[in-house]
């Protein structure tokens, strides 16, 4: 699963690595955390990074209160799930740009220990998204909000759990354009949907202090 991500990379970096206008005031975030905003790139503006809340909110749901099981979406059953499938079929898809991840382990100890996970090839990245539109049936309040979506884990993020742990799903730039493309059928989009190779992945311990949410503060080794 995927519960926390950062994205904490310069501007600079962000538009050589995307092309993308970005909103502005851009704010780096190295402890991304459900309800807060990161940067997506849907389908349907490809040359636009947008700001959405992490942790979907159906746009059929009677409020914008965060259900838990929405932050991550498992590709293997999204086609048969009411939240999932229309978004999979409208092509609600979207790029989550990010530059690590966090995972824990439990193994040790008693205490929840982090480790972060990063590219040895690419500082900036994204994994595979789907976004929703929630809009208050009076006020007309607008709530955009993403999840990220799963598979199975490889063997890098595997051993901080075990071995039937998940992962997000991180894309590589060939795919990336490939799961923004309205081209593709659904079945073609979720083939997508696998463990990023071992060989291109690093983990480390990191300090605990990223335990709680504050989003102003690197954790490295």
């Amino acid at each position: 699963m995927c519960a926390r991500y950062t994205l904490a990379k310069k501007e600079k970096d962000l538009l050589k690595a995307y092309q993308v206008k970005l909103p502005s005031p851009f704010e780096p975030n190295y402890n991304l955390s459900p309800t807060q905003e990161g940067l997506v790139i849907t389908a349907d503006k490809h040359n636009l990074a947008q700001k959405m809340h992490f942790g979907l909110v159906p746009y059929w749901a009677e409020n914008i209160k965060l259900d838990f099981s929405t932050l991550n979406a498992r590709s293997e059953g999204a086609l048969t799930t009411k939240t999932y499938a229309p978004l999979l079929t409208h092509h609600k898809t979207c790029l989550v740009l990010a530059d690590g991840f966090y995972e824990w382990d439990k193994k040790e100890t008693d205490r929840l220990l982090p480790y972060r996970f990063e590219l040895k090839s690419r500082e900036l990245f994204a994994f595979a998204g789907l976004w929703s539109q929630w809009k208050h049936k009076f006020s007309e309040e607008v709530y955009r909000s993403f999840t990220i979506m799963t598979t199975v884990a490889n063997q890098t993020v595997g051993k901080v759990h075990d071995p039937k742990f998940r992962m997000p799903v991180i894309l590589d730039k060939h795919e990336e354009q490939m799961w923004l493309s309205k081209d593709l059928s659904v079945t073609e989009l979720l083939t997508l949907c696998n463990p990023y190779p071992d060989e291109d992945m690093v983990s480390f311990k990191v300090s605990t202090a990223v335990n709680a949410t504050t989003k102003n503060k690197i954790n490295r080794r």
